[in-house]
């Protein structure tokens, strides 16, 4: 009995100390959520904090609509299970050395491009950072204003999908403890109950009519880029650098995320299926949450907040490496200029551009991973390929900075401009296609169009002079660094 006492009172302890820490960390995220500075490693988190954050990424009515989509793509269940698990794990052979690379630095993505791409290519990467995201706010909006005009009937979508973009700002308001807290409290456990219930009923109950393919002509590859731009951050560096600096440290929860990524998607398709000539979200509330509209309601704004928290964090961190450093700013003016952004993004999204959601799905795969690949090629392959190692250790002031990694640019902006037209995502004067063309799994093939060209190009460069060309800061720890002192950094650096 004293020894069950001692058990509870042991375990009131711990989670006293959890709550206290809580506390810490939200008054700490308030302030300034480490996105202009480095993440100490007193700060990380566990591993199933980020299983809690990152399955309500991958979870609720907006993956739903990926499977609805597939489906009037003309997609059979088993194709569609087929392309969404491949697209998710390109995704991940991506995201583990993404993330790899956040949790070893502990700095934003914006905040790597600093060291990395210089000053001026910093402001380049900055700006797709910023604004890819806010794309995909404003399709969330307009996704979360349609169910509840669906749901309830209330009509003015236009209007509430500009207020919704312009709302879903409030959990970034307390940063990543924020954002993550309600994640992992809330919008998990209803969701996987919710989805875990519905596919098993719709294989248990109407396996037979999930047979077949329906009508339509999407390309595979099109398919596919639709899958890697739903399950693309591209700032997965924001995100990890609160984890554990181990490369497969990230790999299981990636793992878990994929299986309801797959669920939700499937369970998009399926409804889209049974739903026949109706509309499936409807459908789905009757078939899974017995006609509980009010329930319905509930979970659609949980899960689409929850995802455009991530949204939003994207872009507040890239707006703060862009301003951040101006003498009595705040984190809460970031927020509040980005929650405007997002509700110009919302308009523009829903009621501006034809086919918007692939738009959206495609700029973002295309564009902020490109530079992330490139990072990942700078900090892990140049020093064992060429002995030339940057070193991360610290944030550069943007008047330490050099201007430009020249060989990073041209890399990114080639990859960037093959992704958009062979997407035909340009606007319509520019397009040389009408439509996205089968070019393969294009989001795949730029990421590996920047990493190749990046080496290429430093390969040929390096011998001119790889600390004004590759744009390393003018000073590290008070010193000049001249070419020399490079390789010597690179040598005890690349084995680490």
């Amino acid at each position: 009995m004293a020894e069950q006492r001692h058990e509870i009172a042991h375990d009131v302890a711990d989670l006293r100390d959890d709550l206290a820490f809580e506390r810490e960390e939200l008054a700490s995220s308030i302030e300034h959520d480490y996105s202009t500075s480095i993440v100490p490693l007193t700060h990380r988190r566990p591993m199933w904090h980020f299983m809690g954050l990152w399955t309500t990424f991958v979870a609720g009515f907006s993956y739903m609509a990926l499977g609805v989509e597939i489906y009037g793509g003309g997609f059979s269940l088993v194709k569609t299970a087929g392309v969404t698990l491949l697209g998710y794990g390109i995704y991940i052979a991506y995201a583990v050395f993404a993330s790899y690379l956040g949790s070893r630095t502990g700095q934003t993505h914006s905040l790597l491009t600093r060291s990395i791409f210089g000053s001026g290519g910093s402001a380049i990467v900055s700006l797709f950072v910023l604004i890819a995201p806010l794309g995909w706010v404003g399709f969330q909006a307009g996704l979360l204003a349609q169910l509840w005009d669906n749901f309830a009937g209330w009509g003015s979508v236009e209007t509430l999908t500009i207020v919704l973009a312009g709302v879903m700002i409030f959990n970034n308001l307390f940063g990543f403890t924020g954002i993550s807290m309600f994640a992992r409290y809330l919008v998990t456990p209803i969701l996987i109950a919710w989805c875990l219930y519905m596919v098993l009923k719709g294989f248990v109950t109407d396996h037979v009519s999930l047979h077949g393919s329906p009508s339509g002509s999407m390309p595979y590859w099109v398919a596919m880029g639709a899958v890697i731009g739903f399950a693309m951050w591209g700032n997965e560096p924001d995100f990890w650098r609160y984890g554990k600096p181990k490369l497969t440290w990230s790999i299981p929860t990636y793992l878990f995320a994929s299986f309801w990524f797959l669920l939700f998607t499937a369970a998009g398709w399926m409804m889209a299926r049974l739903a026949g000539d109706g509309d499936p979200y409807n459908f789905s509330v009757h078939y899974s949450l017995f006609g509980a509209f009010w329930l319905a309601w509930l979970i659609a704004t949980i899960s689409q907040f929850a995802i455009n928290d991530g949204n939003y964090y994207e872009s507040i961190n890239a707006g703060q490496n862009l301003v951040g450093w101006i003498r009595g700013w705040h984190r809460l003016i970031t927020c509040l200029i980005v929650a405007v952004g997002g509700c110009v993004a919302a308009y523009l999204v829903n009621y501006k551009f034809v086919n918007g959601w692939f738009d959206v799905a495609t700029f973002l795969a295309i564009t902020v991973p490109c530079a992330t690949t490139i990072m990942v090629v700078d900090h892990f392959l140049l020093p064992r390929w060429f002995r030339i190692s940057r070193p991360l250790t610290d944030v550069p002031p943007w008047e330490k900075a050099r201007f430009a990694n020249w060989p990073a640019i041209v890399a990114l902006l080639v990859a960037v401009a093959y992704g958009a037209i062979a997407s035909a995502i340009l606007p319509t004067s520019l397009n040389l296609y009408d439509t996205a063309r089968n070019w393969g799994p294009v989001p795949l093939e730029c990421w590996l169009i920047a990493g190749g060209l990046y080496v290429l190009v430093v390969a040929v460069t390096r011998w001119i002079d790889a600390r004004t060309w590759l744009g390393f800061p003018r000073t590290l720890d008070g010193h000049d660094i001249d070419s020399d002192a490079v390789i010597d950094i690179a040598v005890a650096g690349a084995h680490t």
